[in-house]
């Protein structure tokens, strides 16, 4: 079994197409890349920022402006964050325009799309917990749409974002889905579509 493992995380034959660069453009590579670049700035960034309606946006401030390096490390985590939103979006086109989507690939397909799903909702949470007055607006856009599902509505919009206020989008529900909840799902994930890539035969032109 230690030997599976081993030459699962390094087969010891590649196909010389599969390693062309032209052909994944290192898309999915580079997505994971600025995931682990947001978990570290991420954890950095937990030990200043404080959640809520009255501080959150001032302890943004209190990084940028007091903190050594806080606005090194928070720049650093908001690019990471559009970066990988481009790379997974544009993995997704590539995905699509070598027809790597068809079978036996289709289950790997719907993995993707729920990283996709994962990304943008970690991108528009982390612009909700900046705590400022256009997250204020988006986080009552996001709230009154899901309270607008018949029956569940109130109670999704209360699991997901909490109680923002128009002037701001930080809560501490919206604190949690973003450091705890979907990064730990966005990871396991991950994890599973690396698997399904060598369980299908690895990244090749059909």
């Amino acid at each position: 079994m230690k030997d599976n493992f081993v030459n699962h995380l390094r087969p010891r034959f590649i196909s010389e197409r599969a390693l062309s660069v032209y052909y994944t453009f290192c898309l999915g590579g580079l997505s994971f890349l600025a995931f682990l670049m947001l978990g570290i700035t991420g954890i950095l960034l937990m030990f200043h920022y404080q959640p809520g309606a009255s501080s959150g946006f001032s302890s943004v401030l209190t990084i940028g402006s007091v903190i050594p390096y806080g606005s090194v490390i928070r720049n650093l985590h908001y690019w990471s964050a559009q970066l990988m939103v481009v790379t997974v979006s544009l993995h997704m086109v590539r995905v699509v325009w070598t027809h790597s989507y068809k079978p036996p690939k289709q289950l790997n397909w719907l993995v993707g799309v729920g990283l996709l799903v994962l990304v943008l909702v970690l991108d528009f949470t982390g612009f909700l917990l900046i705590g400022s007055q256009e997250s204020g607006a988006a986080a009552t856009v996001a709230d009154n749409l899901l309270k607008q599902i018949p029956g569940l509505g109130t109670a999704l919009a209360q699991i997901a974002l909490g109680e923002p206020t128009a002037l701001s989008g930080s809560t501490l529900v919206v604190y949690v889905w973003h450091c705890v909840a979907l990064p730990l799902a966005a990871f396991w994930l991950q994890l599973y579509h690396f698997w399904r890539i060598r369980r299908d035969g690895g990244v090749r032109p059909l």
